[in-house]
């Protein structure tokens, strides 16, 4: 009779023990066909699509506003709002048509180059990033800004697009000492 009972507890254990297992199994067929289903779960900063995102984003917009022509600017404020957020569309659209068609009379036409955009940060829902953009004007002698320009642009995803928040002009310091001077100072000379 005890070697009945032992081999019952025995087998018990290990019907017990393949149980476990099996569950161990189930759960592990989950969690791997969750993972699938929802893909990697990458953060936008270590995301290389996220980044080539942002970047493309704020080098068409860098492009498309600095970009026009003085004389037909509905083409120009139709290619520039569907890149901003709704807030700066309206704010943009206010301002631009008011500011530009001052000078209608002098016919500039102006192209941006985007020289340059790096990301000083970014995750899921936002990103600031710095663009260095050139501006080359027609008629040459008519410059409107500054031929070189630094900005500081915000985007935020809405949806599957990245739209500009907002942008700032970044002031580059020169950082240039100041040129020795040719006459000695009262403090220098030992007297």
């Amino acid at each position: 009779m005890d070697a009945a009972r032992t081999s019952g507890r025995a087998l018990s254990r290990t019907r017990l023990l393949a149980l476990a297992l099996a569950l161990v199994a189930v759960a592990g067929l989950v969690v791997g066909v969750v993972a699938v289903v929802r893909g990697p779960q990458i953060p936008a900063y270590a995301d290389v699509a996220s980044r080539q995102d942002v970047r493309a984003a704020a080098e068409k917009f860098a492009t498309s506003v600095n970009t026009y022509d003085v004389k037909d600017l509905d083409p120009y404020v139709a290619r520039v709002e569907p890149l901003l957020t709704d807030e700066l569309a309206s704010q943009f659209e206010a301002s631009t048509k008011d500011l530009l068609s001052q000078f209608a009379d002098a016919g500039i036409v102006s192209k941006g180059t985007v020289e340059q955009v790096a990301i000083e940060s970014i995750d899921d829902d936002s990103a600031e990033l710095l663009a260095a953009i050139t501006v080359a004007t027609e008629p040459a002698d008519v410059q409107v800004g500054q031929p070189r320009l630094r900005w500081r642009i915000a985007l935020v995803r809405e949806g599957d697009r990245w739209l500009v928040d907002s942008f700032s002009n970044v002031t580059v310091e020169s950082g240039a000492t100041p040129a020795p001077s040719a006459t000695p100072s009262a403090e220098g000379d030992g007297s």
